[in-house]
């Protein structure tokens, strides 16, 4: 058998008519019968002089950019109110992406939904007797390290720092994706007429014939009649990014998977060099020619507040200055405000608690002496903790009014930072991404994932891989936000921004817990999710779903409102 699967089929010899010798540790034929017959157990044959016998536990790597989890070894149906019996309760954990690994039991399970064999993954550390960390289909994996497949695996995520990958920002309108690196003669067809960021100079009395693009006057005839008689592109025609749609990105040839938007962002995983220049390859295997991309710098600017922290003396209240003109202020016993020194963009500043109103601007005491003004500012403010929690439980709370995040373990709280959470417009429905209210759970976590799509009045976007993403309200997440510092400020499609570090951190305290190698994975009842409790200024989650919903029914009668996908 070839290496990809390495398995010794350990059935009957009157039935399959194997001649291959069974591996010692399954002597018995009578144990590879699955009990329920619901397929049959396959000893894995271990490599010559690879690590240990065939009971020690083997590794698989993913070979699929998704390379799905089941909790049984059967697909999840699509409709599980239309599903057999033996598929009723079959569910999705979770996923590899190409290129993770993950220890396996030392057999497969072989069934017609998968021929190759169903690969049982070692549970959860802590996980009670007979507990499975479930099942990955052979098909979408393999035991050879070396498998070819695997050399256009991206690397591995880095778990450690607050990005997953490096990024970069494509800087022109109709940047190709190729499916592979293009020629030099490619590059000169399908670059044409791209006016910024070409791959030559133009130097004195240079006129640009050696350009991938051609000379100038190529590509401005290019822009107006490309020869074929259609109208131009739309890159071509320089049409607003309001008027271009996730249809019109699609590449025009097999070897473009699609046309970028300026402002789009790839997620990077090598340089390529060929013969027809440089490119990224990226995550997600596709190639960019380097000079229509802007590698992102990643900066922390700040970082939330670890409560709990041993040596850590800042409590509750906290505030965040978020305008970058800000002062330090002190008020006389006449109720005159006197301004002082400059405080800088998101200094972290310790609060008494204590508020006074002066000519209608609000001040906030801090414990230095001097006084906050409340318009520059957020404070970290939450709601009282719900009367339904365990003891103990990990609950987050969202205040949209405050543009603030507390995570809680029962009352007492752990984690403080600033948010950006969706823009809200009661004037236009088109252009309102407001965050929903409501009382919610985790329902999945991936370290990265992209996020596009079209919105009314925006166009398109797209970000590859997407940090830190924890999904609790359809597609409404926390995640990690590198492309823009509005923290404090409402500024999202809809998703609760944080600091790619914020969300690094929050990432590993959240449930549902993610197993070591694993891209994704959803909540069950096993590993649940935490708790994400969105609320307004003041209010209950339930009082501010009320307030949101009166909004709702006056827009309807309108405008049918954006189902943009949030970011």
């Amino acid at each position: 058998m070839g290496s990809r699967h390495l398995v010794l089929v350990a059935c009957l010899a009157a039935l399959a008519g194997c001649k291959k010798k069974p591996v010692d540790a399954v002597a018995d034929a009578s144990a590879l019968l699955d009990p329920d017959g619901g397929g049959e157990i396959v000893a894995i044959a271990m490599p010559e002089g690879g690590a240990g016998t065939a009971t020690a536990n083997p590794t698989i790597y993913a070979l699929s950019l998704i390379t799905p989890i089941m909790n049984e070894p059967e697909w999840a149906p699509h409709d599980p109110s239309k599903a057999s019996d033996d598929r009723k309760n079959v569910i999705r954990l979770g996923y590899l992406r190409k290129g993770d690994k993950a220890q396996v039991k030392p057999q497969v399970v072989k069934k017609s939904s998968c021929l190759e064999g169903w690969y049982e993954l070692l549970p959860l550390p802590g996980s009670p007797p007979g507990a499975t960390g479930g099942f990955v289909c052979g098909k979408y994996a393999t035991l050879d390290p070396d498998d070819k497949d695997l050399a256009a695996a991206p690397h591995p995520p880095n778990m450690d720092g607050p990005l997953p990958y490096d990024y970069g920002l494509n800087l022109v309108n109709g940047a190709p994706l190729y499916r592979r690196p293009p020629l030099r003669k490619e590059r000169a067809e399908y670059e044409r007429g791209l006016e910024v960021g070409r791959a030559f100079r133009k130097k004195d009395g240079d006129d640009g014939t050696s350009a991938p693009g051609g000379p100038p006057a190529a590509r401005a005839a290019s822009a107006s009649d490309d020869g074929s008689g259609n109208d131009p592109a739309w890159y071509l025609a320089h049409k607003d990014r309001s008027q271009v749609s996730m249809d019109d990105l699609k590449g025009e040839t097999s070897l473009i998977d699609k046309r970028m938007v300026k402002g789009f962002y790839l997620a990077l995983d090598k340089n390529i060099h060929a013969f027809a220049g440089s490119f990224w390859r990226t995550t997600r295997g596709m190639f960019v020619p380097k000079e229509h991309v802007l590698v992102h710098d990643p900066k922390v600017e700040f970082e939330g507040v670890w409560l709990s922290a041993a040596g850590e003396t800042r409590h509750l209240p906290l505030g965040w200055i978020i305008n970058p003109h800000q002062w330090k202020y002190t008020i006389d016993e006449a109720g005159k405000v006197h301004r002082h020194d400059h405080v800088d963009r998101f200094t972290i500043v310790q609060l008494t608690g204590k508020k006074q109103l002066v000519e209608n601007k609000k001040y906030w005491e801090t414990e230095e002496g001097w006084w906050m003004r409340d318009m520059d500012a957020t404070v970290a403010d939450p709601n009282p903790p719900p009367k339904d929690l365990q003891p103990g439980e990990r609950w987050i709370d969202v205040n949209l009014g405050k543009q603030s995040l507390v995570a809680f373990e029962g009352d007492k709280p752990v984690f403080a930072t600033i948010i950006s959470t969706g823009r809200h417009d009661d004037d236009n429905p088109a252009k309102d991404h407001r965050t929903r209210p409501g009382d919610f759970r985790v329902r999945e976590k991936h370290i990265s994932a992209t996020m596009d799509n079209d919105t009314a009045t925006d166009g398109p976007y797209s970000i590859e891989d997407v940090p830190w993403i924890m999904y609790f309200d359809g597609s409404t997440a926390l995640h990690g936000a590198f492309w823009h510092s509005r923290f404090g400020h409402e500024r999202s499609h809809g998703c609760v921004n944080m600091t790619p570090h914020d969300a690094h951190e929050l990432f590993g305290w959240v449930g549902p817990k993610l197993p070591d190698g694993w891209h994704g994975v959803r909540a069950t009842e096993a590993n649940p999710g935490t708790r994400v409790i969105v609320h307004d200024d003041g209010k209950s989650a339930e009082e501010s779903k009320k307030v949101h919903k009166k909004d709702d029914d006056s827009d309807s009668k309108t405008s049918e409102k954006d189902d943009s996908q949030s970011q």
